[in-house]
């Protein structure tokens, strides 16, 4: 392998002749090798530093601290990083301990050197375009990282909500399908009233909606932008007029309603952005979680369980107990919640570990919350697709379930009054039969009234 050498204020440095990366790209990733993937690995990240870069490039054009040609050039390798390419020039793991002037350089040394090849200059000279005076001009990490993260997160955010709003819309489907199939509803794992399925899966599909909602609020907040603070909010460095030029370019460039913050200084030492979309992710993955868990226990095996919804059969779930087919999918948005919870903490530690005039722990906020986007959206496509979609409920074992609880007891009140129904619950219990059974023994009603009384019991008042 052919190297060249670049300087820079600590010595020389050697690295691979043909590196669109430099100096400061190989410092991090030697001082920070071990520490999880690499930026390039996260690809709403260099997508959006890509478009950050181009924003700030357009805009120092726009208000003459860039040269035409300069900006140009910039523009288009950023579109090809933004495109997905160049993605092995990105050594720098994402969770580095710089505060992110890591991150910021490695980007900032490949734009330079891809734009200054493209005008004809050879790697490392930084001739035409140098990675600080030009490609990082009007800029600081501190500003340019924190509004990377956020629009990185709004971008990842999208494919979310679609995979989230397509599994609400699988148990919507379930609900049309079991409207009327009567089923025990349960309180303290005990036997309550009569309600059907339908009503359950409905109640999961509004429950996902809202959480839904909540999440795209912390997006929409995510919109707001500490752009053109440069080092710690002051904008010092940056060229007259780049200010207030800078939120409509990226606004161009992300094609979102993008704004700066209206105090500077808030927006730079504050991660409680980060906070609030973290906390709605976990909320999310509660509400799924919650829903998985009550299908694992409907779908015990009806020999020895519940028995009344029938999950989709993905996998032997045993290597020693032949025929043993295990609730996976249903586990597995299980632990997903376990693992966001995780990094929701980590969001948070790091929230509130900010020091003076900015936080520099959005590294690991930023791996956080884009492990918990792409585990959450993976997941809910996988259980929408895997479980919900196949789910079928067996409305007789259900039935069977009902009729044979004291659940009834409440419907029956109407029509035989609190004396005679006390007086035919004790001797069911006696009898050890179910209530339902007494009752039609006793020629009080028959079974189609019984059925009738159950689901009209279903209906709400």
């Amino acid at each position: 392998m052919t190297t060249r050498s670049e300087h820079d204020s600590l010595g020389s440095i050697s690295l691979p002749s043909d590196a669109l990366y430099g100096s400061n790209a190989v410092r991090g990733a030697q001082n920070f090798a071990g520490l999880g993937r690499s930026m390039g690995e996260f690809p709403f990240f260099m997508t959006a530093m890509a478009r950050v870069k181009q924003a700030a490039a357009r805009t120092n054009r726009a208000v003459g601290a860039l040269s035409p040609q300069r900006a140009d050039a910039i523009c288009v390798a950023c579109d090809e990083i933004s495109a997905g390419k160049h993605r092995d020039q990105f050594p720098v793991p994402l969770a580095e301990g710089s505060g992110g002037t890591s991150i910021n350089m490695n980007v900032n040394e490949v734009i330079a050197n891809r734009a200054g090849q493209l005008l004809g200059d050879p790697l490392g000279s930084y001739a035409t375009v140098h990675p600080n005076d030009h490609v990082n001009l009007g800029q600081s990490t501190n500003d340019v990282v924190p509004t990377a993260v956020k629009l990185a997160c709004v971008l990842a955010l999208a494919p979310l909500v679609i995979a989230a709003r397509q599994l609400a819309q699988a148990f919507e489907t379930k609900a049309h399908a079991y409207h009327d199939t009567l089923r025990v509803g349960r309180t303290c794992m005990q036997a309550a009233q009569p309600m059907t399925y339908g009503q359950l899966f409905a109640g999961h599909a509004a429950s996902i909606r809202r959480a839904i909602e909540a999440l795209e609020a912390a997006r929409l907040g995510l919109c707001v932008v500490p752009m053109g603070g440069t080092a710690i909010g002051t904008g010092l460095g940056a060229a007259p007029g780049y200010g207030a030029a800078i939120a409509p370019a990226l606004s161009q460039a992300f094609d979102l309603p993008i704004s700066r913050a209206e105090d500077a200084f808030d927006a730079m030492a504050s991660a409680d952005g980060f906070l609030r979309l973290s906390s709605e992710l976990r909320n999310l993955s509660s509400v799924v979680s919650r829903i998985a868990a009550d299908l694992v226990i409907l779908g015990s095996d009806g020999a020895s369980g519940i028995g009344e919804v029938i999950l989709p059969a993905v996998q032997p779930g045993s290597s020693i107990m032949a025929g043993k087919v295990n609730p996976v999918m249903c586990m597995t948005v299980q632990q997903i919640a376990f693992a966001v919870h995780g990094r929701d903490a980590t969001v948070a530690l790091a929230a509130q570990a900010g020091q003076m005039e900015i936080n520099h722990f959005e590294p690991v906020m930023a791996e956080a919350l884009f492990d918990a986007i792409d585990l959450m959206t993976r997941g809910y496509t996988l259980f929408a697709d895997r479980c919900i979609h196949g789910l079928i409920v067996d409305a007789d074992r259900s039935y069977q379930n009902l009729a044979a609880s004291f659940a009834v007891s409440t419907v029956f009140l109407r029509q035989l009054g609190y004396a005679r129904l006390s007086t035919l619950v004790k001797q069911a219990q006696q009898a050890q039969i179910p209530l339902a059974t007494l009752a039609v023994q006793e020629g009080l009603m028959s079974e189609a009234d019984l059925r009738a009384i159950m689901s009209a019991a279903t209906l709400p008042l």
